[in-house]
């Protein structure tokens, strides 16, 4: 599975480009590269085309939202030049098995489709980098 984030290196920032969902052929985006919403980036590519005049055209898989349920939260966001998907896993209270004895009991977090962070109540893999650290902290302070 290739995810529209694997494309952002070999595009130039300014390129328009527009995203279609695939299974309704309805367009989502249209615009920059540079600007392109960052829930669209962790969608896989079904296909993709460039017209005469260089503008891209992405047919993606758009992931239906998931319900909010069992404390489960899913999303992506960008930090520095990275983009993190992440799953995060909350309750009411802080216990000794969140992350600082806070509301997260799990959290995993992707970058370009490797874990770069993985608590599972204890760590599994520390954050690698301080580029991850920074997003840890910053889902941290909004679900902990």
């Amino acid at each position: 599975m290739i995810t529209l984030e694997s494309f952002y290196d070999l595009l130039d920032q300014n390129a328009k480009v527009t995203l279609v969902n695939a299974k309704y052929r309805k367009n989502v985006y249209s615009g920059s590269a540079h600007s392109i919403p960052l829930e669209y980036s962790i969608c896989p590519v079904e296909d993709f085309s460039m017209n005469d005049s260089g503008h891209l055209t992405f047919k993606i898989k758009v992931r239906e939202p998931k319900p909010a349920g069992n404390g489960w939260q899913e999303g992506a966001i960008r930090v520095g030049s990275g983009i993190y998907h992440y799953w995060v896993k909350q309750y009411e209270t802080g216990s000794t098995y969140g992350i600082n004895e806070g509301r997260v009991s799990k959290m995993m977090m992707t970058r370009k489709g490797e874990t770069v962070c993985n608590y599972d109540r204890g760590w599994d893999v520390k954050p690698v980098d301080d580029e991850t650290e920074t997003a840890m902290e910053i889902l941290l302070h909004q679900y902990n």
